[in-house]
């Protein structure tokens, strides 16, 4: 007896369409519930008729952990399958198993005859076109076994590709697009505050579904209103600074400040050609400050007394001691891009090099070289501070794990501590000044 399972009227109307359309492509928003249909599909598939072979296929095998194993060992009704922890599969009383894997690990994907398939969030799988032309298509070869591709878009990749094919309903395929707001159990208020929050074109994509052009800045959220002229920052607030360093070229520094609000402060920038480490180091060294660098400077691509050595390490013989910092570029732009829009990023007027590289910032689209499709990626020229700030953006999630109290800065102690730090500050320039004029 194959067991009743409810789903929303959109849901309804992909799984109807299972036994007339061999190549099936959902491209929805997120919080859609793409993965729980495609873990019903497989389940009914398996209870339907005995001895079927299926799969599940996230972009990693961690992701596929994570979210489907939980979720297929939650909804599925035959509580006598055998579930198999270590590689992720379940066996039921037919005969029938499901099994969950990760497009990281490639070489586990070959040599297997598939009943069907489920391919979740498609256009997140590194170089999916080879994936899916070269691994996935062929193991449904054998069996004519069926595939669900779903997913959200990222840009006009691959999964462009097959929702075309799909619209078109060529060879077999038939495709559709649902918002966010297409599932009927979502908050509506939730999704307005994320318009309201989020870069238009980022909401656009991730809630709407929109295959969505990356030309043009990428930061078109960066205005006026988020430079601020030069201001006393209170000695208690947070300073956290990013490196983007280079044996030759330009290395650029950022140091920013964090508020009550957990609003960035970019207060200083060092953008120089040429210059040594310890130049650098001299140059931006200042107390209490928590540092970020590019991850790429741990490259031992240097010589030193015999030995192979890294810009990570002479920054730390220097005295800067840093955290390599998060480099997910698109989690990254779309962050600052968030925080930009927010105005909870504020920058000094005389910060004139980053204001620049934000005006100028742009998309470019660069061909890959496995699958061939064009793929958009900020261009790289005039983008040394715009990458510090993205580093100092992302440090965030890692510093905020849990996050502090709110401060009332209107409190009798913050006001007294304020008027105290404004006094040593005014005593500090007084006493600096009548150094200089002895």
């Amino acid at each position: 007896m194959i067991p009743q399972f409810h789903l929303h009227k959109n849901q309804g109307m992909v799984f109807q369409a299972r036994g007339k359309n061999r190549f099936r492509v959902v491209v929805a928003g997120r919080r859609f519930g793409k993965t729980i249909l495609a873990i019903i599909e497989l389940v009914i598939a398996a209870l339907t008729e005995g001895g079927k072979y299926l799969w599940y296929v996230a972009p990693t095998y961690k992701q596929a952990e994570m979210i489907a194993w939980r979720l297929l060992k939650k909804i599925n009704p035959d509580k006598t399958a055998k579930y198999n922890e270590v590689k992720l599969s379940v066996e039921f009383f037919n005969g029938s198993r499901i099994e969950l894997k990760g497009a990281d690990k490639e070489d586990n994907l070959r040599g297997t005859g598939l009943d069907g398939l489920v391919v979740d969030e498609f256009a997140s799988i590194h170089s999916n076109w080879q994936v899916w032309n070269e691994v996935l298509r062929p193991a449904l070869t054998d069996k004519k076994g069926w595939c669900l591709f779903i997913g959200t878009p990222k840009g006009k990749d691959a999964l462009w590709e097959l929702w075309l094919k799909g619209q078109k309903e060529e060879e077999g395929y038939k495709s559709w697009t649902f918002k966010t707001s297409d599932n009927p159990f979502i908050d509506k208020a939730e999704i307005e505050s994320a318009r309201q929050s989020m870069p238009q074109r980022h909401f656009r994509q991730e809630f709407e579904a929109s295959f969505e052009d990356y030309t043009g800045l990428v930061y078109p959220e960066f205005t006026v209103k988020n430079i601020i002229e030069p201001t006393y920052l209170p000695i208690h607030y947070q300073r956290i600074g990013a490196i983007d360093p280079a044996i030759s070229g330009v290395t650029g520094v950022l140091k920013a400040a964090i508020d009550e609000t957990g609003a960035f402060i970019v207060y200083s920038e060092h953008y120089e050609l040429n210059q040594r480490v310890n130049e650098v180091a001299q140059a931006i060294t200042e107390e209490g400050i928590k540092w970020y660098i590019d991850p790429a400077s741990g490259a031992t691509n240097m010589q030193k007394d015999g030995k192979l050595y890294s810009l990570f390490d002479e920054y730390g013989d220097n005295g800067i001691h840093a955290t390599t910092a998060e480099n997910d570029v698109e989690a990254g732009i779309n962050r600052v891009g968030e925080y930009l829009k927010q105005n909870q990023i504020k920058i000094f007027s005389t910060c004139k090099s980053l204001i620049y590289e934000l005006e100028r910032y742009h998309w470019v689209e660069e061909k890959e070289t496995a699958g061939g499709m064009l793929k958009p990626k900020p261009y790289k020229k005039d983008d040394h501070l715009v990458d510090c700030l993205r580093y100092l953006l992302m440090s965030r999630v890692r510093d905020s794990k849990v996050p502090a109290p709110p401060i009332n800065p209107n409190s009798v102690w913050n006001k007294y501590v304020r008027a105290q730090e404004h006094k040593e500050h005014e005593e500090g320039q007084y006493a600096k000044t009548t150094t200089h004029q002895r």
